[in-house]
């Protein structure tokens, strides 16, 4: 008798672990996707968006007729529960069972954590999806418009996507740049990291002293260590007491994982994110999968202000592809891959120039640690959004990594 298998999400996790799963174990065995979102963004283009440098329509794409193409059930939904007992994920529109789940939900952001924070209730932009990147952008082009001002660009305590901040920072001061009005502007960027360049990993070598000099060389003010304390339509006020002008910001805000996750003993922490083995595999609940942000990784060590461990596009992919060999593995009788030994390749793009970082494993000490500069890198960034955007639609190949 087949199985069925079901992927709660359908972004860089969910979308790679069900056409995985389909190619593993072929038409014999169910593979459903639900998600509460029909569209595939992807997520690494959406600073170039704040920026007015990509149109945001191309940066997203529906997932259905690809999921239909490889014989893969989808629906759209918002899962509120899952009981791992029942074998059950309940959602607003319907109930799904399953043999085999995987976790793939992304993150839920919490703006309520800090005092005005946030874009709909609070005073401060996010870059986590194509709305709030529009709007993000038409803020700033108004600010521009104005002439002069301060540009605020943080991590909130907590955070874990760091990288979007560092982007922005150096994205928008090329902007500023080229218009030839980077003179009337002052860029603040502050981090929860204990120095820059630390990116919850405990750092990239030599990428801290790289990024001290070109935050330097654009003159970008920053701050370490840092906390806020309340944001308000004129400032964001950092604990310790300095008010910053808050005449346009971005904040990341800490993440939870999954609200629907949350309560159940042995299935995830106190923050919804799912606990997994060395296999991506829940201990109490073998056959729940957990890759991508919706997965529990613990700081490899305690830092002053609390920094999480981020889950990149690439290492969601390669997650998808070792949670999905896993499962496989389960139902043919085979050998199971070590889901957790994994490095990072991440391009982080400053507009006019980018930084490659690559390491492996995640954590130091490492085997291999790589970081450069150069404006062939920020060449290779647009040139992989534009593949793996096509790779969504038009069934190429998906890069690997």
């Amino acid at each position: 008798m087949g199985k069925g298998i079901l992927v709660l999400g359908s972004s860089f996790g969910g979308f790679n672990a069900a056409l995985h799963l389909r190619k593993l174990l072929g038409g014999e065995h169910d593979v459903n996707v639900v998600s509460s979102d029909p569209l595939f963004t992807f997520l690494p283009s959406l600073p170039w968006v704040v920026a007015g440098m990509t149109d945001p329509a191309g940066v997203q794409c529906p997932v259905e007729p690809r999921f239909r193409n490889n014989e893969i059930h989808y629906a759209t939904d918002v899962i509120v529960r899952v009981d791992p007992e029942k074998h059950e994920a309940v959602g607003k529109n319907g109930v799904y069972g399953y043999d085999y789940l995987v976790a793939a939900t992304g993150s839920e952001l919490d703006f309520d954590a800090i005092s005005g924070l946030g874009p709909y209730k609070g005073f401060t932009h996010a870059v986590f999806t194509v709305e709030q990147a529009v709007m993000a952008r038409d803020a700033l082009r108004a600010l521009l418009e104005k002439g002069s001002g301060t540009i605020i660009l943080g991590n909130a305590q907590g955070a874990s996507c760091l990288g979007p901040a560092y982007e922005l920072a150096m994205i928008i001061e090329a902007v500023l740049r080229k218009r030839r009005i980077r003179n009337k502007f002052r860029i603040v960027f502050f981090t929860n990291e204990p120095h820059l360049g630390h990116f919850g990993l405990g750092g990239f070598g030599a990428m801290t002293g790289m990024l001290e000099d070109e935050f330097a060389d654009r003159g970008i003010e920053y701050r370490v260590n840092a906390k806020i304390a309340s944001v308000t339509k004129e400032q964001v006020e950092l604990e310790g007491g300095e008010k910053l002008p808050n005449d346009f910001s971005i904040v990341v805000p800490a993440f939870y994982g999954n609200h629907a996750y949350m309560g159940v003993e042995g299935l995830a922490n106190p923050r919804g994110f799912i606990l997994a083995d060395d296999y991506l595999a829940n201990p109490k609940y073998p056959n729940v999968y957990a890759v991508g942000v919706a997965l529990a990784i613990a700081p490899p060590a305690p830092t002053p202000v609390p920094v999480g461990v981020p889950k990149t596009g690439q290492m969601t992919d390669v997650m998808a592809m070792k949670a999905a060999h896993n499962i496989a593995a389960d139902i043919q009788n085979g050998k199971k891959t070590r889901g957790k030994d994994f490095g990072v390749v991440c391009i982080a793009d400053a507009g006019d120039t980018a930084f490659l970082m690559s390491a492996n494993p995640l954590f130091p000490p490492r085997n291999r640690l790589i970081h450069k500069k150069g404006v062939y890198f920020h060449w290779l960034k647009e040139a992989l959004a534009k593949y793996y955007m096509a790779s969504v639609k038009y069934g190429l190949p998906m890069p690997t990594f």
